[in-house]
């Protein structure tokens, strides 16, 4: 579905020694050339970057010309944990957007009202309104939200008939694609997803129509302007946390048990019945099977907002970068990018940086970010003149593959998953067993 831009082994010039992830076979890292063409084609930044607690997990991936139509854009961000977390990721990332193309292909034709997104003119849907798609709403599990925030946020019930019919279409669009994805995650005799996951917080943009999908604690938040035209931010999505009230009351139900360790007592952490484990910091997530049956679901979140000229730029990001930097300081530190095609790069930086300084005895976590400007028409007829690309890049400026830009780098996240249940550490020890009886065979 286009190019991919994942990881691979390269060897220094010197000494035959792997290159540090950020370095490996990655040219768009640091290619001012993919950079603007990104820019320019879609209008959008991407960055990445691996932590201190092993190879980096966070992978992400941004579509231009959604499922066939021109000017519709899908991105998103996912971050893996646990021992297969990369995979699980990767395989996210790269079956999501096909799953959700062909759904909204499908859906399409039974009704057209659904690809071009175009309310009625007698509809009088405001364009600062932001609808949340859930029946029971948590006001509180918002953690990053000041006054400005709230104020952007309005009932569904205040919806007309039509809107509620074409917001309710395209959730359930969502929710039965994220469910298809996590069946094929149960299923995949590739990766086992026991004890591994990832997170997701996805958007589509249509226009001046954004739907956001979220699972997990990744986080979508969108700068926009005050009645004062200054810029604010508003988030889009809640983190799912294991104690917020509506996530553990289902927990709880399902006997699964949340608490925080003694030496983290602001991380909720979630368990399984009879064992202190895995320890999953958040409430919904693709794979981690072990945890389905007790309370852990792969349903998404969807939330819809009708854009306006007021609302400037979109930004997705892992945990990596909302554990040390507010709504606020993301939003300041996209507009202040003197190059927008490199914000997202400026972003991670600087949220390194911060981790450094905050919490300079932790390890710094994988950060992942994809800013998506709203305001700027991307240039489809545009074209980057090329200096120095790979062999997949260049098929792409040259017409030869889809638009679709995606990026994986490089073992679970420490703060993700705390520890392996029994049963699969036992089966691991199995595995380590057998690989040395069949070794001594050999022998």
């Amino acid at each position: 579905m286009g190019i991919c831009c994942s990881k691979a082994k390269a060897k220094a010039a010197a000494g035959g020694e792997l290159l540090d992830d950020d370095e490996q076979a990655f040219p768009w890292m640091h290619d001012d050339v993919f950079h603007h063409h990104l820019w320019t084609s879609a209008a959008a930044s991407i960055h990445t970057k691996q932590g201190w607690k092993g190879a980096n997990q966070d992978a992400m991936t941004v579509c231009q010309d959604f499922a066939g139509h021109k000017g519709h854009i899908f991105c998103g961000v996912f971050d893996g944990h646990g021992p297969l977390g990369r995979e699980v990721a990767r395989h996210v990332r790269d079956t999501l957007p096909v799953k959700l193309s062909s759904a909204l292909k499908a859906k399409t034709e039974e009704d057209p009202s659904t690809d071009t997104l175009k309310l009625k003119a007698e509809e009088d849907l405001s364009t600062d309104s932001l609808m949340k798609l859930r029946a029971e709403e948590d006001p509180s599990s918002n953690t990053d939200l000041d006054s400005s925030d709230k104020s952007y946020s309005t009932s569904f019930s205040d919806d007309t008939s039509d809107e509620k019919h074409l917001l309710s279409t395209w959730k359930n669009m969502l929710v039965k694609t994220f469910e298809q994805v996590d069946e094929e995650l149960r299923q995949h005799s590739g990766i086992d997803c026991i004890c591994s996951g990832t997170t997701a917080v996805t958007a589509v943009r249509q226009g001046d129509h954004l739907f956001i999908a979220n699972l997990g604690d990744s986080r979508a938040v969108l700068c926009t302007r005050d009645s004062k035209d200054r810029l604010i931010p508003v988030q889009l999505t809640t983190d799912m946390k294991p104690d917020l009230p509506s996530e553990l009351a289902r927990i709880l139900n399902c006997k699964g048990r949340v608490f925080a360790m003694d030496d983290e007592p602001d991380v909720p952490r979630m368990w399984l019945p009879d064992q202190d484990a895995p320890g999953l910091a958040m409430a919904r997530a693709f794979g981690d099977l072990c945890l389905k049956n007790h309370g852990l679901i792969c349903t998404p979140e969807v939330y819809y907002r009708k854009l306006s000229e007021k609302d400037e730029f979109l930004v997705l990001a892992t945990d990596g970068i909302w554990d040390v930097l507010s709504n606020k300081e993301v939003v300041k530190l996209v507009c202040s990018a003197k190059d927008p095609s490199k914000a997202a790069r400026q972003l991670i930086d600087r949220a390194v940086r911060a981790w450094r300084r905050k919490y300079p005895t932790s390890m710094v976590d994988d950060c992942a970010a994809v800013c998506l400007f709203l305001n700027r028409p991307p240039a489809h007829d545009q074209q980057a003149v090329p200096l120095s690309f790979t062999g997949s890049f260049r098929k792409v400026l040259s017409g030869e593959a889809p638009e679709v830009w995606r990026a994986l780098e490089g073992v679970a996240r420490a703060n993700s998953v705390m520890r392996l249940p029994r049963m699969l550490s036992w089966r691991r020890r199995s595995n380590s067993l057998s690989l040395d009886q069949d070794q001594d065979d050999r022998d």
